[in-house]
């Protein structure tokens, strides 16, 4: 067993977020995240969306790599910051913008090849304020832990020409 539950972490249980779930908004995050910009630029994949959890993966490139010779720890915490917000998305009202507003990250080990999966979950979630934890793997190694906070709000107009 991998990710937060085999570390002895007692999360949400997925039943707690089944009644808030929209499938068609989970569905759609896969292409929402192959057609942003950003994580399409880093290569960020979209593997898996449950109640209240999300696995993605970032595979290991040059373009992410920093001087050491390991992936970049800005990488890392962008592939933790797109874990966070869309882990919550389909837990939320269509409609509703959901952003990261703080983030606690651990580096515990450098990557340098191969591919990075993050496992989101959804801790806490209220109607404006939810906390989701996400762990970093690569093979079966644990390289990063973080902890995020979100803030859910009306979408923000956006401006003309844009």
């Amino acid at each position: 067993m991998t990710g937060i539950a085999s570390r002895g972490i007692a999360p949400a249980m997925p039943g707690d977020f089944v009644h808030r779930f929209d499938p068609l908004v989970a569905e759609k995050l896969a292409q929402r995240t192959r057609d942003a910009a950003y994580p399409a630029l880093l290569g960020i994949e979209i593997l898996e969306v449950t109640p209240g959890r999300l696995r993605c993966r970032l595979p290991v490139a040059d373009r992410l790599m920093s001087g050491a010779g390991a992936v970049h720890g800005g990488a890392l915490a962008s592939l933790v910051d797109h874990a966070i917000s869309l882990a919550v998305y389909p837990l939320v009202e269509r409609g509703k913008w959901v952003a990261t507003v703080e983030l606690k990250l651990n580096y515990l080990a450098p990557v340098r090849a191969g591919e990075i999966v993050a496992e989101a979950q959804v801790l806490a979630l209220g109607r404006q304020v939810g906390t989701v934890r996400v762990d970093l793997t690569s093979g079966t190694e644990l390289c990063a832990t973080a902890l995020g906070t979100v803030y859910v709000r009306e979408r923000l107009a956006t401006p003309a020409g844009r």
